[in-house]
């Protein structure tokens, strides 16, 4: 177990894109969740998951996409990138 300030150091590191126990935190860029982070697991390649679906907060039931692009402005050199609402869930 980690003490308190070790911890937040760990978030902190992770926010700015520093890989700490192969997990990353990368930015996502467009959509309702823009300006967040998600931090993930990195895979064997050292990248990052393809993508992911989100919901809730000010979208509610609809869940939106986003898929992973490389980008030379991000500290992590990855954001998650907004690419629609997903129609299995849109009204």
């Amino acid at each position: 177990m980690t003490a308190p300030g070790e911890h937040q150091d760990l978030i902190r590191r992770w926010l700015a894109g520093e890989v700490v126990g192969n997990q990353v935190g990368i930015k996502i860029v467009g959509g309702p969740f823009d300006g967040r982070t998600k931090i993930v697991g990195l895979d064997q390649n050292q990248k990052p998951p393809p993508g992911f679906r989100a919901s809730g907060g000010p979208v509610g039931p609809i869940r939106h996409l986003y898929e992973v692009a490389p980008s030379s402005s991000a500290a992590s050199g990855w954001i998650y990138a907004h690419i629609g609402a997903d129609p299995d869930t849109a009204g």
